[in-house]
């Protein structure tokens, strides 16, 4: 199950997934939190985590090595089913 959690810090508030998870062995989850953005609480307007990917691969036959990029949040993503 995803929530979101709201973290007021000064004039933004702060806004992350959260997922919890169990790890065999342990005797309580785990919280994984990835930052969605933050809210201006003066204009109310949202601000986004900014997602640009800053080198380029070239595949000229070469071997290379797959990076993981971090995972996009749930609120990005889009609606399964709808249509435009």
């Amino acid at each position: 199950m995803a929530y979101i959690v709201r973290i007021e810090k000064g004039r933004y508030t702060y806004l992350y997934e959260c997922r919890s998870r169990r790890i065999p062995g342990r005797s309580t989850p785990v919280s994984d939190r990835i930052y969605i953005g933050r809210v201006d609480v003066e204009t109310r307007e949202f601000l986004p985590k900014s997602y640009v990917v800053r080198e380029e691969m070239v595949l000229d036959g070469e071997p290379f090595e797959p990076r993981r990029l971090p995972r996009v949040p749930r609120c990005y993503l889009p609606l399964s089913g709808v249509t435009s």
